[in-house]
């Protein structure tokens, strides 16, 4: 009975193991988009695209302080009107770390019992200059939109709730920074920003803030299968990634930020348009968004729904299976990782009392750990091979599926080879306890360092434990165990590397497999005539899908290769320049007239492949309006002008200028991370530049020479040019700014200031 029982535990780990990580993957689904006809009180994905292409119009792009811009800001309101809600503009100049503009938001109230403790639901309206937003962020402001009207057919709400439909996003928070200086912020207690950074894929919680436990407690009561964890929190933390929300949490507002990420090869493209945006990604917005506005919004202001110090603690919180969310205090991190810990510990004691060696047990866990160092080797190894014959040409191409299907199946044949060695050398028991020497060293690094990432490591290792102490001689069976917990824990993450981050998180994903696999390794070598051909369809899956992402074509009409075109220059002469983010097809720089190897542009304006000369370009005016020395500090003023009449308009000082006294038109810079970073230089700009120009102010140490360049910038090439506009391959489009001409000029201001205080 004992022995028939046992044959089955590894192919019923194995199973559990399967099923498990399929089912993670429900975390990635989005409901369906309900139609019109749904109850006036509840989110429809129909009426909001229809709401949406109404706003679009044309589907032209509307970067801020554009006439396509005005025409939708005109659009919004509209809409907005057509359900009762009265939005006033507000029109203000605002600056955001690096870059000054006049927005213009639009904002509006739905009145509740309460003015206090206003909710803010929130999102922006202008696009990129290279494509129409469908996505980023016309499905935010539809969202708004449809969640105003399904607000308005429901019961008064006991708190406000504030509408926001920022401009000048795209260009560095603008609107964010201006809204937060309007007197209406101030009754702003929670902020829901709606964002996106693709055209599908789940509206995931990328964002809260510090002392997020008591809105994570609300967001598990509204939102029960909510998508997103305090892991990709932490990961977006760590990205060079911002949103008009980090410039709410800046100001202390607690909040949520929901967006979607797959289908980043489309993102800022022409092809973020209304046929390429997902309605089921917009009907999960609209659960989000509508949901939680009516959790937050329909409590009394004042009123606790936690414990009183809840809104003090960090949460860590997972959504398990797509089927519900889970959360914890970050305080009660180390007393798990001690639990799990001992656990751990004292199962290496039990089985050196079951006649395993220490030695054996030591040996099987330095190995393990080299195994996964040799996997990290050859994930590495094998993305490097296939970026050098072209699978890889951009940092998200039409093959994603094949190219995570190779580097998912790349770590079963090396586990089953290294497990087997392992196995052989210090026996099953040392391998199944050594294979849970990585969730250890997790959960210990998490929670000394970023403990929403706990969860990863702590649970694997607390299952195995419990369930190892109870069969301490089954390690099938308790390694099974934390196998299946780490697939439903870890799989997303190994899958969705590629989809986060581009081709680099290919290598994770191997490492990631690799790791998932490890403590399911005494199962498959307990099937001994299974685990050999196992291997070898590993590796057979592997190579298959590499060759066919080798075959098929990187770019198609779906995903396109990214390319802008830059025609700079000043007085003197001017040249077109290729700058693409991907990998051009062999022969065609020489074809279409590039030089084959890329060079800066200039010092401060980037790289790019040389084409065409072309006629030179009336470069901007530099003008020194003052230069004095005030109580030890030289002041400098430079007015940048365009005789060319373009939209933007800057000016690029020496990266050790101070940026908190960097002035434009009067105002400061907003703080910014990035400030801190060291670069050579620092570019300054305005857009919507007045004729008149504008007035840049900085301060220097005396006794300093300053070079200085100043330039402005319009969207497009000269008509002269418009042939080269054929010159990219036929699947190839402009990319987030897109296509633009660029003049500039140099001064030098001397050492000897021109008047002193």
């Amino acid at each position: 009975m004992q022995q028939g029982t046992a044959r089955w535990v590894p192919l019923a780990m194995i199973v559990l193991f399967v099923l498990s990580a399929a089912v993670s993957m429900r975390g990635d689904r989005t409901p369906a988009a309900i139609g019109v006809d749904a109850p006036a009180t509840v989110f429809s994905a129909t009426r909001a695209a229809t709401v949406l292409a109404r706003v679009l119009g044309d589907e032209q792009p509307h970067p801020t302080g554009s006439a396509a811009n005005a025409q939708v800001r005109a659009r919004i309101v509209a809409e907005l009107a057509r359900i009762g809600v009265q939005a006033q503009v507000q029109r203000r100049f605002a600056c955001g770390g690096s870059t000054c503009a006049t927005v213009e938001n639009i904002v509006a109230r739905i009145p509740g019992e309460s003015a206090e403790q206003a909710v803010l639901l929130a999102a922006h309206y202008d696009s990129v200059g290279a494509g129409p937003g469908a996505s980023d962020d016309g499905a935010g402001v539809a969202t708004l939109i449809e969640s105003a009207r399904a607000l308005l057919a429901g019961p008064p709400l006991a708190r406000d709730v504030w509408l926001l439909a920022s401009d000048g996003e795209e260009l560095g928070l603008i609107g964010a920074e201006a809204f937060v200086r309007e007197p209406e912020f101030a009754r702003i207690a929670t902020v829901i920003n709606l964002e996106a950074r693709g055209t599908r894929g789940a509206s995931l919680l990328i964002e809260t803030q510090p002392g997020n436990a008591q809105i994570i407690a609300a967001m598990r009561r509204a939102l029960p299968r909510a998508s997103g964890s305090s892991l990709d929190y932490e990961i977006y933390r760590s990205l060079p990634n911002d949103t008009d929300f980090s410039v709410f949490r800046r100001e202390g507002r607690e909040g949520l930020n929901f967006a979607w990420a797959e289908g980043a090869a489309r993102y800022h493209t022409p092809l973020d348009n209304l046929a390429h945006l997902d309605r089921g990604s917009l009907q999960h917005h609209g659960d989000n968004a509508l949901s939680m506005t009516r959790e937050l919004a329909g409590r009394a202001p004042g009123a606790a729904a936690d414990a009183d110090d809840g809104a003090a603690q960090d949460a860590v919180f997972f959504s398990v299976f797509g089927a519900t969310f889970a959360a914890w205090p970050v305080a009660l991190n180390p007393f798990l990782l001690a639990l799990g810990l001992v656990l751990w510990l004292a199962l290496g004691v039990r089985l050196v009392r079951r006649g395993s060696r220490p030695a054996a047990l030591a040996s099987a866990s330095i190995a393990l750990l080299a195994l996964l160092a040799v996997l990290a080797g050859l994930g590495w190894g094998v993305h490097a091979l296939l970026q050098t014959l072209g699978a890889m040409p951009a940092m998200w191409t039409a093959q994603s599926a094949l190219l995570v299907t190779t580097f998912v199946a790349l770590a079963l044949p090396a586990m089953l080879l290294g497990g087997y060695a392992v196995q052989r050398w210090c026996g099953l028991p040392a391998l199944a306890l050594a294979s849970l020497l990585p969730f250890a060293i997790v959960a210990v690094a998490a929670v000394a360092a970023m403990p929403g990432a706990s969860y990863l490591g702590l649970l694997p290792l607390l299952a195995a434990g419990i369930c190892a102490h109870f069969v301490p001689g089954r390690a099938v069976l308790w390694s099974g165990i934390a196998a299946v917990v780490a697939a439903g824990l870890w799989f997303p993450y190994a899958v969705d590397s590629y989809a986060a981050i581009g081709h680099p998180g290919l290598t994770a994903t191997t490492l990631l497999s690799g790791v998932i696999v490890l403590p399911l390794l005494p199962a498959l070598l307990s099937l001994r005539r299974t685990a050999g051909p196992l291997a070898l369809a590993g590796l057979a899956v592997a190579f298959a899908c590499a060759m066919l992402a080798l075959a098929r074509p990187a770019f198609d009409a779906d995903v396109p290769r990214p390319a802008n075109l830059l025609y700079a220059g000043g007085s003197d002469s001017a040249r077109l320049y290729l700058q693409p983010r991907a990998t051009m097809p062999a022969g065609f720089m020489r074809q279409a007239g590039f030089a084959d190897v890329s060079r800066p542009v200039t010092a401060w304006l980037g790289w790019g492949y040389p084409g065409a000369e072309g006629p030179a370009l009336s470069a901007p005016t530099l003008q020194v309006e003052s230069d004095i020395i005030r109580d030890g500090r030289r002041e400098i003023a430079i007015r940048v002008s365009s005789s060319r009449a373009a939209s933007e308009g800057g000016l690029m000082v020496p990266g050790d200028i101070e940026v908190s006294a960097i002035r434009v038109q009067g105002q400061p810079l907003a703080p910014s991370r990035w400030h801190a970073e060291s670069t050579r230089w620092r570019r300054i700009a305005v857009v919507g530049l007045p004729p008149e120009g504008a007035v840049f102010e900085f301060e220097s140490a005396p006794g300093r020479e300053i070079e200085l360049y100043g330039y402005d910038r319009s969207a497009g090439i000269p008509p002269a040019m418009a042939a080269e506009l054929l010159e990219r391959d036929a699947v190839a489009m402009p990319i987030h700014g897109g296509d633009s001409t660029v003049a500039w000029q140099r001064i030098a201001v001397a050492e000897v200031p021109q008047a002193q205080k």
